[in-house]
């Protein structure tokens, strides 16, 4: 069915926002039926994270080069820097108190702050932590223990024999409840599967390579096995990301084992009344699955045949163009920079500089080690000026082939950006909205319907580097969904073809936050539940 691309595009069609959509829209928020934001087992035994664990000190995300960064002596494969890379990725960093309840705000964004994602742990034995399948709770900051044994050679086969599973000595896998984040944002919300797992990879990326460790982000996979080795419940939750880390540094060969019959483990209801089910997302999830060790190795072989983004055409449409000029300031921690985000809800309207925005267009140049993106990007950059030192406002594109911006429309009210943000006054207030489309026909033609995974997940990484790189020069960042045919509009005749794929607004916050705090291993389930 991957081949069956109407599956995505009728999809895709059927969830775009418009004026009329929203207008129309009788949702409403059944705040007594709010999913749970953490997954608990009731049977099943858990082992606690080590809470004394190594901080991610370098920051790659503002590093000027890119060159391979090497474990350091200190580096130790182990359940400790197996904590450091969970907690920073997607522990909890803030606990905010309302009249009505406690909010628990972790390491990387979540659409509508529901938190959708969760990670598993697929592991050889390393010191502190047997070989096993596990599941991880950010809040207690415990491991569930699913399965005993090295699973690593099921999740090879299950990429079409990619050795980098069989060669690391734990996976991260990241998969998604649908109804903890469609109870707000109903079908559409299939999108925000992608959009938040990308953005903890970002994280993940960062931490894993400032420890110096080589990782992996695979997204082709059978997923039927995937899931029975997470022991997944069918139509519930689903896999997404398959994140090798330490690539090469294994010191036991995986074994042979077989394919584990389903089993589903009890665990405590996310809500307190029926799930609300959205059959197109598991329509298309189901049209978008990989099903064979063969399917999965053509899947990733066509990624080789995509054409290039059409960064270079449609030169006489831009008015001029621009060189980002990156200033690389002395760095902060990038543990301080991780604790320090949180979505910013109010900018100032004050100015950023160009040095902070080509900082962060430099950033999204940087290459990424996956079985897709790292050989054919499939996202383009657009984005509008409404505040930024030394640059007219207007719209513009990133030329990522000679590090340019082209100004395709000068003298853009800042009222255009937060219109095309469902009309909300926070993206008319940032200095800088962007917008990561794709000629989304183009790319499904070629990866079928797992390429509208591919496509949202990466813009999803983009959107979370944005964010790394805008709190590590001191300003905010904020994500936003969109009106989808509204913004294609705004940037044509340059992005005809195109469709938006997620929106993210940067500035000046218009007051200071203080930074979160390692919160790991500090709340019992009770707390967590109340």
């Amino acid at each position: 069915m991957n081949k069956e691309i109407e599956y995505a595009l009728e999809y895709h069609q059927q969830t775009k926002h418009s004026e009329a959509s929203i207008r129309s829209s009788n949702h409403y928020l059944d705040w007594d039926n709010r999913p749970q934001p953490f997954k608990f087992y009731t049977n099943n035994p858990s082992i606690s994270l080590p809470v004394d664990f190594p901080k991610p000190t370098l920051n790659v995300i503002t590093m000027k080069d890119t060159d391979k960064i090497y474990p350091s002596d200190n580096t130790i494969i182990n359940s400790e820097l197996l904590s450091a890379i969970l907690f920073f990725s997607s522990g909890i960093t803030r606990q905010i108190k309302y009249p009505h309840g406690r909010y628990f705000m972790r390491a990387a964004p979540a659409t509508g702050a529901l938190y959708p994602i969760e990670l598993y742990v697929v592991s050889e034995n390393i010191p502190g932590l047997q070989a096993g399948v596990y599941h991880f709770c950010p809040g207690q900051f415990t491991l569930t223990k699913l399965k005993s044994g090295d699973y690593r050679m099921l999740l090879t086969k299950a990429a079409g024999y990619d050795e980098v599973l069989s060669n690391s000595p734990f996976t991260i896998i990241l998969t998604s409840i649908a109804w903890r984040n469609a109870w707000k944002y109903q079908a559409r919300s299939y999108r925000h599967w992608f959009w938040d797992s990308g953005v903890i990879a970002a994280n993940l990326l960062a931490t894993t390579k400032s420890f110096g460790l080589d990782m992996k982000l695979i997204v082709g996979f059978v997923d039927k096995v995937v899931n029975e080795i997470l022991c997944l419940e069918e139509e519930k939750e689903a896999s997404i990301l398959m994140a090798p880390i330490g690539i090469g540094l294994s010191r036991q060969e995986p074994k042979q084992v077989e394919q584990p019959i389903r089993s589903v483990p009890n665990i405590v209801p996310i809500s307190k009344s029926k799930e609300i089910e959205y059959p197109e997302i598991w329509k298309l999830h189901k049209a978008s699955s990989l099903n064979s060790g063969e399917e999965v190795r053509r899947w990733i072989h066509s990624i080789t045949t995509i054409q290039d983004n059409e960064e270079s055409k449609n030169q006489d449409m831009k008015l001029q163009s621009k060189l980002i000029n990156p200033k690389f300031l002395e760095p902060q921690p990038l543990s301080d920079v991780i604790l320090l985000r949180g979505s910013t809800r109010k900018f100032s309207r004050r100015p950023i500089t160009f040095a902070q925005l080509s900082n962060i267009l430099y950033t999204l140049t940087k290459p990424i080690h996956s079985e897709f993106i790292d050989k054919k990007s499939m996202i383009d950059i657009y984005f509008i000026v409404n505040d930024v030192t030394d640059i007219q406002k207007g719209a513009y594109f990133f030329n990522r082939r000679n590090n340019s911006i082209d100004l395709l429309k000068d003298n853009v009210h800042r009222n255009m950006s937060g219109y095309l943000c469902l009309e909300q006054s926070l993206f008319s207030d940032a200095s800088v909205v962007f917008f990561m489309m794709t000629n989304l026909k183009l790319r499904l033609d070629t990866l079928g319907n797992r390429g509208y995974r591919s496509c949202q997940f990466e813009s999803g990484i983009i959107a979370g580097r944005i964010y790394l790189s805008a709190y590590s020069q001191g300003i905010g960042a904020s994500g936003s969904t969109f009106y989808d045919d509204a913004v294609t509009e705004f940037f044509s005749p340059h992005a005809n073809n195109k469709d938006v794929m997620i929106a993210v607004g940067i500035g000046v916050p218009d007051y200071k936050s203080k930074p979160g705090k390692i919160l790991a291993g500090k709340f019992s389930r009770k707390d967590l539940l109340s």
